[in-house]
């Protein structure tokens, strides 16, 4: 196991850590947006486990031109794209083959915002969650976290491949005869970013 800590002072946990990268106080969001811009626009997808991010996610919800997920007209379920039948549908619809980016054109979709406000209903463009957040996560390069945190633009991207290299994406495990992705990678945010462990 490799322990990566980062954080302004070198604390025990950090001196008993592979690597302790000092940090700028309070910027560790910018340090992560680097790590996030890295394995969204410099890894090649099938680096990321874009399987799991499809069916078990949010990622592929269709979300409108105001920010909201669209919805069913019927059921007011967040609506996907099925790529084998070419049509928005309900995210839980069965055999659904989700995508995971693009832009799509739902035929009878509603737009919800807060309070339950109609903001648009109809025919509605939308894109995915995943391909909205690639979108936002492009400014956020690494040479850009290192203006603000102060950790090497190097650093940050050798960080982000190592934990894509040790994600073990495809593999699997069994445990009490169940077989589930094995992915032995995690980020353990701290208190300066939530304030707890």
């Amino acid at each position: 196991m490799q322990r990566v800590q980062v954080e302004p002072h070198l604390s025990v946990t950090g001196a008993c850590s592979a690597q302790w990268g000092p940090i700028k106080p309070k910027t560790d969001a910018a340090f992560l947006y680097a790590l996030i811009h890295v394995l969204l626009h410099e890894a090649p997808r099938e680096r990321l486990d874009v399987a799991f991010l499809a069916r078990w996610t949010a990622s592929p919800y269709l979300v409108g031109a105001s920010g909201y997920y669209l919805r069913d007209a019927a059921t007011r379920k967040p609506l996907v794209w099925d790529r084998a039948t070419q049509r928005a549908v309900p995210h839980d619809t069965p055999g659904v083959d989700e995508a995971l980016e693009g832009r799509f054109t739902a035929a009878d979709a509603v737009e919800v915002g807060a309070d339950d406000e109609v903001l648009a209903q109809g025919r509605l463009e939308g894109a995915t969650a995943f391909t909205r957040l690639v979108e936002h996560m492009a400014a956020y390069s690494p040479e850009w976290a290192a203006d603000v945190c102060d950790v090497p633009a190097a650093t940050m991207r050798r960080i982000a491949n190592e934990y894509l290299d040790h994600a073990c994406v495809g593999q699997t495990i069994v445990l009490d005869g169940v077989t589930l992705p094995y992915r032995p990678v995690a980020v353990s945010l701290g208190k300066t970013v939530n304030n707890g462990w």
